[in-house]
């Protein structure tokens, strides 16, 4: 496959999570991680890629904490409304890619805006495995950790994982 014909990888980000687990107070992608905000952090990986065609983000219609950020301001980052579920902000985020001229032939990474740790090179190895890839693909890595439940009370301890061996 010539470089021409390769399909043009495009990201969303659905951002409009109110993190109510969290019980913090902000959604938690808008929370601080050093200096800065996690999805700034998340942002950071996909902005300066140069295989990448475009990136969406969705943000609720009434984020108060989306046009504070430097981000906000970023020319390279789109917006899209966000839904009142997942599904419904990667749609929104999907039809905006539409309006940037993504067609049917190109692969779409959907990234949550609070998972802010994606390494530059499981991100470069993500896109050449799906370069080719007929179906698409899932960026995963295995788990080093179990969070397990303990008894009714419902204390929660860290835990190696057994190994299978």
């Amino acid at each position: 496959m010539s470089l021409r014909d390769q399909p043009a990888f495009w990201v969303v980000i659905p951002a409009a999570g109110v993190g109510s687990r969290m019980r913090a107070d902000r959604p938690k992608q808008y929370l601080l991680l050093g200096e800065r905000s996690i999805i700034e952090h998340t942002l950071d990986c996909f902005l300066d890629h140069p295989a990448l065609a475009g990136l969406v983000v969705c943000i609720a219609p009434d984020d108060p904490y989306w046009p504070a950020l430097p981000c906000a301001r970023d020319t390279r980052v789109q917006l899209a409304p966000g839904g009142r579920e997942r599904c419904d902000s990667v749609l929104s985020g999907l039809q905006r890619l539409d309006e940037l001229g993504a067609n049917e032939h190109d692969w779409v990474l959907v990234h949550d805006a609070a998972r802010p740790n994606l390494a530059r090179e499981d991100l470069d190895r993500l896109l050449a495995e799906l370069a080719d890839d007929p179906v698409g693909g899932l960026l995963a890595v295995p788990a080093r950790d179990t969070l397990k439940r303990r008894s009714v009370v419902c204390w929660l301890f860290r835990r190696g994982t057994p190994s299978s061996a």
